[in-house]
């Protein structure tokens, strides 16, 4: 794995960025897993104004949400998808058949899990997969003691995500369970990129990249992926 640290978001943003970029002039049509939230969001800033520059063309890539609340109305301001389609999908103009998201209304989520599975599996694997880190050292959805050999699965929320997570909505709202895409699938990621910003992150950091491998700490997961970039901020590194 390589670790860069960079002295502020804004560069952290536009490195991360760059190395999407790179990746997709190489392979126009790329399947590329993007987490929501306040972490990527400067990524996204800067891949639109690429686009306006001409510097990418994403109409060939498909876009993969990494995880969702389940029991939340997907249309909830605080819902991954919504984040995603204010954040993301829209400002990067993409096509309704270029993304693609677990349905939480489906009957069955574990057969949404297969499809989501099925999917990447029939694209040959996923090329992109940018991830942010949880103060519990989760990744997407996955919390302290998923296997890392876990694919998309249905997951019990740790308390401390629970808590976290009412940052994204408008009124208290009651978060039990999530559907993600698995560890396996950072694994197996041609470009997995781990990003992470402010000093909120830095002691779940400092643990994961300096301590022991555990599946108690999901993103130590890195040090047994050699592909794997660790973008973070001044902050974020501010205890390795």
């Amino acid at each position: 794995m390589q670790v860069k640290i960079y002295p502020d978001y804004e560069t952290l943003s536009a490195h991360t960025a760059d190395l999407i970029i790179q990746y997709i002039n190489q392979k126009p049509a790329s399947l590329i897993c993007i987490a929501s939230g306040h972490t990527p969001i400067g990524v996204f800033q800067k891949l639109k104004l690429a686009i306006e520059q001409k510097k990418v063309n994403l109409s060939s890539c498909t876009f993969l949400s990494l995880d969702e609340w389940l029991g939340i109305d997907p249309a909830d301001s605080g819902s991954c998808l919504s984040m995603l389609q204010r954040d993301c999908f829209i400002p990067l103009q993409l096509k309704p058949e270029q993304t693609q998201y677990f349905n939480v209304q489906a009957a069955d989520p574990n057969k949404e899990c297969d499809r989501i599975n099925d999917l990447i599996e029939k694209n040959g694997g996923l090329d992109i997969m940018l991830v942010g880190v949880g103060t519990n050292g989760h990744v997407g959805m996955n919390e302290p003691g998923t296997s890392f050999d876990s694919f998309a699965h249905v997951s019990e929320l740790a308390e401390e995500t629970k808590t976290v997570g009412q940052k994204y909505f408008t009124t208290a709202t009651t978060l039990s369970q999530g559907i993600t895409l698995g560890l396996n699938h950072l694994r197996q990621a041609k470009l997995p990129i781990v990003m992470a910003n402010g000093s909120r992150k830095a002691a779940i950091l400092a643990k994961a990249l300096k301590g022991e491998v555990t599946e108690q700490i999901p993103v130590s997961i890195v040090h047994r992926i050699p592909q794997a970039w660790i973008m973070l901020d001044q902050e974020a590194a501010s205890l390795l």
